[in-house]
C-alpha cells in the first residue's frame, strides 16, 4: 500500500492544477487521448443520477435545484447523462448562473452520456438532443455509457443475432464518438469517453488510433478494481469514480443491498480521528489515490462537506487508513449499483 501512496502523491503532484479563469481555485487532472490539448478536469463533481429513484424524489425540478445550489457553492463540474431524464432541470440551472453572471460557460465542466450502447447514428441523436436538453453548444466529455447494446438500436451493428454483437456495436458508437469530438465545441464535445467499460471493453477499441479520455466506473471501498485502474493509467485514459460513498440511498430501493459505507465502524473511527465526516474519509480515499469523483447530494451542507473533502489541502489519510480502506473483510456480498455491470473481467 505504501507504493500505492507514493505514486497517488506523486500523480497528484502531476496533476494538480489550479483554473485561473474560474471563480474557485480547485484541484483538478489533466485529461489526454481525447481530448483538447492541456484540457483538465474538476476533480470533483455532483452526479445527478437518480439510480431508479421515484421521479417525485428525483427529477428535473430537484437536479435543478441541486446544480443551482453547486455551482452556487464553487462546484464546477456537472455529471449527468441522456437517460438520467433531468438534463431539461440542469440545463435551466446553467443557464441562470451564467445569465446572473456567477459563471461563464468555461468555467464549467458538463458531462453527458449515451443511454446504454447506442450505435452509431443513436449515439448521434442523443448527443445532438443532449445539448438541446442542458441549452450549451457542446459538453465537456461526452461518454458511452455502458457495453450493453440499446435493444431498439437502428444501428445494423447493435442488432441481436449477431455472433459479434457486442464488440462490432462497441466499435461502431465509438466511430460516433470520434466524430463528436472532432466536432469539438461546434455542436460536439471537447472530450469523449467510455464508462461502465471492463478491460475486455476497452479491447474492442485498444487498436484504435483514438483511444477515451475517461472511463467512468464505480469506485468504492467494497469495489475497487485495481486491475482496471492500472490498465487506465497505463494507456493514459483517466479513472472517473462514481458513488464513491456506496450510494446509501440506493439501499432502501435495492434488493439484498445492504452495503452501508458510512456507517462502518473503520469509516467512522477514521472520521473522527481527523474531525472529518464519514463521507469525507469516503471521497479522500479515492483523491490521494489519484481518482477524481463525482458523489450525488441534494443537501447543501454536504456539497460543501464534499467540496472540502477534495479542496482541504491539510486534509491526509495516513498509509494505515490507506490500506484498512482498501482491505475491509470481510465484505459484504453488494450488487454494483449498475445491475447489468459484472466485476472486470
Amino acid at each position: 500500500m505504501t507504493v500505492l501512496v507514493v505514486f497517488a502523491s506523486f500523480l497528484l503532484a502531476a496533476n494538480m492544477h489550479v483554473d485561473a479563469e474560474s471563480s474557485v481555485p480547485g484541484a483538478s487532472i489533466v485529461l489526454q487521448n481525447a481530448a483538447e490539448k492541456g484540457m483538465t478536469m474538476p476533480a470533483i463533481g455532483i452526479g445527478t443520477g437518480g439510480y431508479g429513484a421515484p421521479a417525485e424524489t428525483w427529477n428535473d425540478g430537484v437536479a435543478m435545484k441541486a446544480v443551482s445550489t453547486w455551482i452556487k457553492l464553487g462546484g464546477r463540474r456537472i455529471d449527468t447523462a441522456w437517460d438520467y431524464y433531468d438534463q431539461t432541470g440542469i440545463g435551466k440551472a446553467v443557464q441562470a448562473a451564467i445569465s446572473s453572471g456567477a459563471v461563464k460557460r468555461e468555467d464549467l465542466f458538463i458531462v453527458s452520456k449515451t443511454h446504454m450502447l447506442p450505435g452509431y447514428n443513436d449515439t448521434l441523436f442523443q448527443l445532438e438532443d443532449s445539448l438541446k436538453q442542458l441549452q450549451v453548444e457542446y459538453v465537456d466529455l461526452f461518454l458511452i455509457h455502458l457495453y450493453v447494446p440499446l435493444p431498439n438500436a437502428t444501428d445494423p451493428n447493435c442488432r441481436p443475432g449477431r455472433s459479434d454483437l457486442e464488440p462490432a456495436c462497441v466499435k461502431s458508437t465509438w466511430k460516433a464518438m470520434k466524430e463528436i469530438f472532432m466536432r469539438g465545441r461546434k455542436g460536439g464535445a471537447r472530450s469523449v469517453g467510455v464508462s461502465n467499460f471492463a478491460l475486455s471493453h476497452l479491447g474492442y477499441i485498444s487498436d484504435d488510433e483514438v483511444q477515451p479520455s475517461v472511463n467512468q466506473v464505480e469506485y468504492q471501498p467494497y469495489w475497487h478494481e485495481e486491475d482496471l485502474v492500472e490498465f487506465c493509467r497505463n494507456r493514459n485514459i483517466t479513472f472517473n469514480g462514481y458513488s464513491p460513498l456506496g450510494t446509501p440511498d440506493f439501499g432502501p430501493r435495492a434488493r439484498n443491498w445492504n452495503c452501508s459505507l458510512l456507517e462502518l465502524p473503520l469509516v467512522k473511527s477514521i472520521a473522527t480521528a481527523h474531525n472529518k465526516s464519514s463521507a469525507q474519509v469516503l471521497l479522500r480515499w479515492n483523491w490521494q489515490q489519484g481518482i477524481p469523483v463525482n458523489p450525488r447530494s441534494e443537501q447543501e451542507e454536504h456539497m460543501k462537506e464534499n467540496l472540502a473533502a477534495i479542496l482541504d489541502e491539510t486534509f491526509h489519510l495516513t498509509d494505515s487508513e490507506m490500506h484498512a480502506l482498501s482491505n475491509i473483510s470481510p465484505k459484504p456480498k453488494c450488487p454494483k449499483v449498475c445491475s447489468a455491470c459484472t466485476p472486470n473481467t
